[in-house]
């Protein structure tokens, strides 16, 4: 995996903790993520007009659900579950997925060491899961799991998106798409708007900058080495939870943050 797309990645990394971070402790995520996604859109609209993302319609649309369906069951899970155990479920799930649909869709045949990583992985959710067990967030475990098929789905569909099309001009148009989605699902009203406009902006700012960086990754290496090495996230997020972290959830991160760098270095 070249240099670059690893300081990419790794950078997209703090980043995503970061802002995941100010969405978990955030009182109203519906109307946050709504604001953000609006943000994020707003900021890369030069390229949207410059460069119109017309040869991707139909992944463009595929995408945009696929990232509403992300926030909406991020959100639900943030709400049921702690951050050190939904996050890196959420995150860890992705990789597996995404190193079978980069091997089935886009051609790039995974490693021994990504087979390695990817044991690391499972080890550390079947760790995370328990630890949410004994924590009484099955439903929250479940939601996480739900949302890193999400993940998955639009990490596939963004990666062969920007192999053709300029990826700012993309992101735009994906962000946009859903900001209208979540508006017409959620309905948030004026008032609700207004009061989440420092984290919607702050969530705007981190997810847009975040992205940004992962797909221009995405352009120097292959889809499952990025989509994967990116999960170390997970340890930061779990290091920013602000609670006491036991062994098995400070464990089960730390084996996804691995197995992570092991995939997508492999």
């Amino acid at each position: 995996m070249p240099a670059a797309a690893v300081v990419l990645v790794l950078i997209a990394a703090v980043v995503h903790a970061f802002w995941n971070r100010v969405l978990h402790v955030d009182g109203d995520r519906a109307a946050t993520m709504v604001l953000a996604n609006f943000v994020g859109a707003l900021v890369l609209s030069p390229w949207l007009i410059l460069a119109p993302p017309c040869g991707v319609v139909l992944v463009l649309v595929l995408s945009t659900a696929a990232q509403t369906a992300y926030v909406l069951g991020l959100s639900a899970a943030y709400a049921r579950g702690s951050l050190a155990v939904t996050y890196p479920i959420a995150r860890g799930t992705a990789p597996f997925l995404v190193t079978l649909a980069a091997w089935a869709i886009l051609d790039e045949r995974p490693t021994s060491a990504t087979f390695v990583g990817a044991l690391a992985l499972l080890v550390g959710l079947v760790l995370l899961a328990s630890a949410g067990r004994r924590l009484d967030e099955q439903r929250a475990v479940l939601l996480a799991v739900a949302t890193g098929v999400c993940i998955a789905a639009y990490s596939t569909l963004d990666a062969r998106a920007v192999r053709r099309v300029e990826p700012l001009g993309y992101l735009s148009a994906v962000l946009l798409g859903t900001a209208l989605a979540l508006l017409v699902i959620g309905r948030p009203s004026g008032k609700r708007l207004r009061a989440s406009a420092k984290p919607g902006l702050l969530v705007g700012l981190g997810a847009t900058l975040a992205y940004v960086l992962v797909l221009l990754a995405f352009r120097r290496a292959g889809a499952g080495n990025v989509a994967t090495l990116r999960e170390t996230s997970v340890l930061l997020a779990a290091l920013f939870a602000g609670t006491r972290l036991r062994g098995r959830t400070l464990g089960g991160a730390a084996l996804i943050a691995t197995g992570a760098i092991l995939a997508a270095l492999g």
